[in-house]
């Protein structure tokens, strides 16, 4: 592998990983216009909250990329498919187990952070909605990883720029023409 293939691997893989922290960036700043500091509070505890899930489970990515990179290169097709289709059940089923463990998740969270009230009220509003997510943003982390282990970065950083692009999108329509607040951004 020469310089510029590295390169050419390196610089949108880069972009791809620090994209996530990006989205709690986007609704802190569109609910930073809201008029009471209170919504901001809340979505910037919601933000903690899930940035911290999300980076102790970016091992999905880390991990596909590194099993489907071994199968293309060793052009075994029957392990790309499976360095695909495990993560992608774990991804489903610790989704789908967070969602079942979102008054537990929220309770321990508020009782760390210990929010003022109105604070409380919109950290578990956004953490109520936010967390039906989690099981498509933790597949989405396998199947970046397998589009980055099977060398197709640019696909990868197309696909998650496009859904940063329709984020901070819906969140602008949803916060600020719909007037829904801090369920707007979640």
């Amino acid at each position: 592998m020469n310089h510029r293939s590295y390169l050419a691997l390196a610089i949108p893989l880069t972009i791809s990983t620090i994209t996530t922290p990006l989205l709690g960036a986007v609704d802190t700043a569109v609910v930073g216009q809201l008029p009471d500091p209170a919504y901001l509070g809340g979505v910037a505890i919601g933000t903690i909250v899930f940035n911290t899930l999300y980076w102790l489970f970016g091992f999905l990515r880390v991990s596909t990329s590194g099993f489907a990179a071994q199968a293309l290169g060793a052009n075994d097709e029957r392990e790309g498919k499976f360095a695909f289709i495990r993560p992608f059940i774990l991804a489903l089923v610790v989704g789908i187990s967070f969602i079942w463990l979102q008054g537990p998740i929220e309770r321990v969270a508020l009782t760390l952070m210990d929010p003022d009230a109105d604070v409380r009220v919109f950290a578990a509003e956004y953490l109520g909605i936010r967390i039906w997510g989690i099981p498509f943003t933790l597949m989405n982390y396998v199947i970046l990883g397998w589009l980055m282990g099977m060398a197709k970065i640019k696909v990868s950083l197309l696909l998650q720029v496009l859904m940063n692009l329709m984020n901070i999108l819906l969140a602008l329509v949803f916060v600020h023409v719909f007037a829904m607040g801090v369920s707007g951004v979640a």
